[in-house]
């Protein structure tokens, strides 16, 4: 296997695993708990600042792990040779999903 196919299918995996664990977040389905969810000091003020914030987040962590797939699967059809730039920003796709946290705790701190 070469790294475009291993940096591909680990940006695909990645991607869909967020995106399933955030699916319950999204419909409201979890309710406050210390083990699952988006866990912010004000996320534990109140219920609908818990639902408020998980919703949100979720939606922006479903909306980063789209992209992250994409970026998998860009990877199978653009040649990547060497320690290009391209690589690189492939193999730390992942570290997008950083975005998405900081979105949700500027959320948080609005509440």
């Amino acid at each position: 296997m070469n790294a475009a196919t291993i940096f591909g299918l680990s940006n695909i995996i990645t991607g869909l695993v967020v995106i399933a664990a955030c699916i319950p977040l999204l419909r409201d389905n979890i309710a406050m708990n210390r083990w699952y969810g988006i866990r912010f000091r004000k996320s534990f003020e109140s219920e609908e600042n818990w639902y408020a914030i998980n919703s949100y987040g979720a939606q922006r962590m479903i909306l980063w792990s789209v992209i992250i797939v994409n970026f998998g699967i860009l990877s199978f059809f653009v040649p990547i040779s060497g320690r290009g730039v391209l690589q690189y920003m492939i193999s730390g796709a992942p570290v997008l999903l950083l975005i998405p946290a900081i979105e949700s705790w500027l959320f948080a701190r609005k509440l």
